[in-house]
């Protein structure tokens, strides 16, 4: 990603385990909880790395179901050159 992506306090995230609200941030941790109520403290660095992955394999899945589209896209046949007489 080329944004810095800075977490704040009841802002909502996405991660492998689904969407996630900052509750707390102090120094390196935070304490982040999913809908179902689970809670744990874990690093910003560490939340930052997996929401950074899972930007860039989004990227490559989207990047190859375009050259997929492409390759399965019927060929235009170049016409024949006209006969001189």
């Amino acid at each position: 990603m080329t944004d810095e992506l800075k977490f704040e306090v009841g802002g909502v995230y996405k991660n492998m385990k689904g969407p996630f609200e900052v509750v707390s941030i102090h120094r390196d941790d935070m304490v982040i909880r999913w809908g179902n109520g689970t809670e744990i403290t874990t690093t910003v660095n560490l939340q930052k790395r997996i929401i950074e992955r899972m930007a860039h394999e989004k990227t490559i899945k989207q990047q190859q179901a375009e050259k997929l589209k492409k390759a399965k896209a019927p060929k235009k046949k170049k016409a024949a050159p006209a006969k001189k007489k």
